[in-house]
Formats: structure tokens, C-alpha cells, sequence
């Protein structure tokens, strides 16, 4: 159900994309939670932007051998869409003026179970 909304809200958005745009910056992220009637966690914009980083992030460790590794934990055990953003809005001022993705990025070498010491 869930992957349903997600597919929908991408379609939605498709005539909304600009090749010039800029990317999404936490304060906007931050931003699109806070005006949300509903549980920021299951707002369909939002999950659509973190399920589509997902789905790339999964791409290239599958795909690549020149990346350093992002993830080690199952991902199904990390994948994890609502926690993932309530871990981005948790940091939201901290990054205010950061692209949203490194954020995203920040919970994998926090939370993702690769040593890298």
C-alpha cells in the first residue's frame, strides 16, 4: 500500500520537475514536515524523496565497485522510510542550509553497521 502512495505521489510530482532546480535543503525539508497536518513520517512527499534516495543507494552498492560502502546491516532492517525521516527532521537545524540527501546519507554511517575506523 505504502509503495502504492509512493508511485503516485512520484507520478504527481513528474510535471513539477525543472532541470534547473535546486536541490531540496533540510530547512525546506524541515519545512514540508512542519506545515503537514498529518504525521510528518507518512507525508507522501517526503517518502516519495527518501524512497527514491533509497532506491539509488541500494542501486550503487548493488552496481558499483568504485563507491565506498554506505551500508553493511540489512536493508531490510534499515530501509525504513519514517525513521529515517524523523532521524533527517531530528537534525534539521544542524544542517538548515545542507542538501537534504547528505543528511539522509548521515543516518546510513551512523545507523548502517560499517566500521570504517
Amino acid at each position: 500500500m505504502n509503495i502504492r502512495l509512493i508511485v503516485a505521489a512520484a507520478i504527481l510530482l513528474l510535471p513539477l520537475y525543472a532541470p534547473s532546480a535546486s536541490a531540496l535543503t533540510m530547512k525546506q525539508f524541515s519545512d514540508i514536515c512542519h506545515s503537514s497536518p498529518e504525521e510528518y513520517s507518512d507525508h507522501p512527499i517526503l517518502q516519495a524523496y527518501v524512497g527514491g534516495a533509497l532506491d539509488l543507494l541500494a542501486t550503487l552498492d548493488e552496481r558499483t565497485d568504485y563507491l565506498e560502502k554506505v551500508y553493511c546491516k540489512d536493508p531490510k532492517e534499515l530501509f525504513d522510510v519514517p525513521t529515517i525521516i524523523r532521524f533527517m527532521v531530528q537534525r534539521s537545524e544542524q544542517y538548515t542550509k545542507d542538501n537534504a540527501m547528505l543528511v539522509l546519507v548521515r543516518y546510513f554511517e551512523e545507523r548502517g553497521g560499517c566500521n570504517h575506523e
